[in-house]
């Protein structure tokens, strides 16, 4: 009976090592994604993250610290120029964030993360509720959608060139 069993124990063994094996060779995830890790792909999850808080808590600083100088939002219209802005319009929204949003809570689900040299492109899901004042009264509005952020390496950091 022994020679019955013992091929019997290889046999699970080598199944339980080959899917030991097979596990640890499979792809790494970013956190929360379906989207294979990288450190630069990390790297640029880190500031969207960092995006995110900063939006929650309405930092404005923060906020400008991720932008690029060189930042420039063509309103997702590229038939009309009348709705895109630069920096000096980024601070305007800025503004409006700061001083006609009371409360956001901000929630991304990143799809994907690319990277050619540097400029790195970041498609998400996003899901918003606000609380604004509109006149003299307060409202809550929600928003979903999807979005891309676009960013390029400046330095030794990423910073955003659009997509805010």
């Amino acid at each position: 009976m022994t020679s019955i069993v013992r091929p019997t124990l290889i046999l699970k063994l080598a199944v339980a090592i080959g899917l030991l094996t097979s596990a640890a060779c499979g792809p790494n995830y970013i956190k929360g994604t379906k989207v294979e890790s990288t450190p630069e792909r990390e790297e640029i999850a880190g500031i969207v993250e960092q995006y995110r808080n900063a939006m929650q808590s309405r930092d404005v600083a923060a906020l400008r610290t991720l932008a690029s100088r060189n930042y420039y939002e063509n309103g997702s219209t590229t038939d009309d120029p009348n709705d895109d802005y630069d920096t000096v319009g980024l601070d305007k929204v800025f503004g409006d964030l700061k001083d006609k949003v009371k409360a956001v809570k901000y929630e991304i689900d990143i799809e994907e993360i690319s990277v050619i040299d540097d400029i790195a492109t970041v498609v998400f899901e996003y899901r918003t509720q606000y609380l604004y004042t509109a006149g003299e009264q307060d409202r809550w509005g929600t928003h979903t959608d999807r979005n891309r952020l676009s960013l390029r390496r400046e330095g030794d950091d990423w910073r955003i060139i659009s997509g805010m």
